[in-house]
């Protein structure tokens, strides 16, 4: 490019396209190179070689801390031996003389003996007369009277009954039956209401009364009595 009488005039160059071409193919160059070299491995050696050192450092295995230690054992009281006995000394105390007893003369006169009484004895406890063993008594000590049945009465019967009960030791009859009857029914039933609401003398064995089992009453209905 050149000026001339005020004007601006463009030459062409004819060496400028031939360098941009070169230029161009060159870097194409360059990349395919690169490309080959990556693809090849060629490029691994150079990246181990642009690694910088490893730098290795030895750590020491750290060793636990050492037990604690038990505490030492307390110091022992040492007990002081206990001082030997020493008796306190005797002291003898001086006794004084012994006094001569004095004689002392009265002329009083001695008093009277007082007389003694002496009650007499009491007399011994007279002993209860022995009571003698007897059985339950033939009739009641107690109870209402035996009545006779009126129906018999009119008719001028008599009958006889014999009862069996159990006397208690109080006289009480319990468990009475009739064992045997002459007569009729009517003098069954009137000797056995009789019996049950009496009262005997109980048996006597010792001086005690005790019960008496099956004991027999005879009971006897008479027109004349």
């Amino acid at each position: 490019m050149t000026y001339t009488h005020g004007q601006w005039h463009q030459t062409w160059n004819p060496a400028t396209p031939g360098r941009y071409a070169a230029g161009i193919v060159f870097a194409a160059l360059v990349h395919l190179a690169l490309l080959y070299v990556l693809v090849t491995g060629l490029g691994k050696g150079v990246v181990e070689i642009v690694r910088p050192p490893v730098m290795t450092k030895i750590i020491q295995d750290t060793k636990p801390p050492p037990p604690e230690q038990p505490p030492p054992p307390p110091p022992q009281l040492v007990t002081p031996p206990t001082p030997p006995y020493i008796p306190p000394p005797e002291v003898q105390i001086a006794q004084p003389p012994p006094q001569r007893p004095i004689a002392v003369v009265t002329t009083a006169a001695p008093p009277a003996p007082i007389p003694m009484v002496v009650a007499p004895p009491a007399p011994a406890p007279t002993p209860a007369p022995a009571v003698p063993d007897s059985e339950v008594s033939a009739k009641p000590i107690a109870g209402p009277p035996l009545a006779y049945p009126p129906r018999m009465l009119e008719a001028q019967r008599e009958g006889k009954v014999d009862i069996s009960c159990d006397v208690d030791a109080d006289g009480t009859t319990r468990n009475c039956a009739v064992t045997s009857a002459q007569g009729g029914s009517a003098f069954s039933e009137a000797a056995l209401a009789y019996v049950e609401r009496a009262r005997y003398k109980p048996a006597i064995r010792n001086g005690v009364p005790i019960k008496e089992p099956h004991h027999t009453f005879h009971i006897i209905f008479s027109i004349k009595d």
